[in-house]
């Protein structure tokens, strides 16, 4: 079961062969890891080292587990 099978559409058949509904294919996995996935989490992982420094550096407490490790 897919987390989002219910947006699939069903199987059905045309002239009697039968056609499964639109998949990911291992490209568009590929793709989407590269052009979708990574960035997202490029953006947060920066956006996450820059507010450890703001909050570290500037306001002196902290909010990540690096601190206490510290």
């Amino acid at each position: 079961m897919s987390l989002l099978g219910f947006l699939r559409e069903k199987a059905h058949s045309v002239r009697g062969i039968y056609l499964p509904g639109p998949r990911f294919t291992r490209w568009a996995w590929v793709y989407f890891a590269v052009y979708i996935a990574a960035p997202i989490l490029a953006v947060g992982l920066i956006l996450d080292i820059v507010l450890y420094y703001i909050f570290d550096r500037w306001l002196g407490t902290c909010y990540a587990l690096l601190c206490l490790f510290n």
